[in-house]
């Protein structure tokens, strides 16, 4: 039988199926393993609720320009932060597109053309991977600007180092999202 409550997106699972259940539930989980090391929000008690607020279905179930997508996350973004006022900018970021990237990305969720607008997590995997990719490059004096997620205190700060990412996407012949696969530590 098909799950049939609402899931924690706002997504009606029954309509999506079990498959959109197992793939939302993940992106809840790998966003709370996400937290897990110096975020200042770790436990299940305070992640799961706070990712109930945002507004994820919105994205999944229709189309979205890239301006809609930048304005819903800086907004979301926002939200997450007053809710939480533990919660910088940097952290609140991530855990939107930590959710994204799995649900949308990876699980596939959403229109076709979301992926093309999705940001990737930025964390200190990234900034190696960059920095490691990219030495000497110009593209270096955005994404670096902070080199800790702490550090991005501000959605100002968040769109200079995102702006770097998209030089880098454009370097890379590849989606926004996908400046990803400069990510460092699954080797390490």
């Amino acid at each position: 039988m098909a799950y049939q409550q609402t899931t924690e997106t706002g997504l009606n699972s029954g309509a999506l199926g079990c498959r959109a259940k197992i793939i939302t539930d993940y992106a809840n989980w790998t966003v709370l393993s996400a937290l897990r090391s110096g975020a200042p929000i770790k436990s299940r008690a305070d992640v799961y609720p706070l990712l109930r607020t945002v507004e994820f279905g919105q994205l999944l179930q229709g189309t979205i320009s890239t301006s809609q997508f930048d304005a819903w996350h800086q907004d979301a973004t926002a939200s997450l932060c007053r809710q939480r006022l533990e919660l910088c900018t940097g952290w609140a970021t991530k855990m939107l597109n930590v959710y994204l990237k799995t649900a949308a990305y990876v699980g596939g969720l959403g229109p076709s053309g979301l992926s093309a607008v999705l940001h990737p997590p930025i964390d200190s995997g990234l900034w190696n991977g960059l920095r490691h990719r990219f030495k000497g490059h110009l593209l270096l004096g955005k994404t670096h600007i902070v080199t800790r997620i702490k550090d991005i205190r501000d959605y100002s700060t968040y769109q200079t180092v995102l702006a770097g990412c998209r030089l880098a996407a454009q370097e890379l012949n590849c989606l926004l999202i996908e400046v990803d696969q400069l990510w460092e530590g699954a080797d390490s």
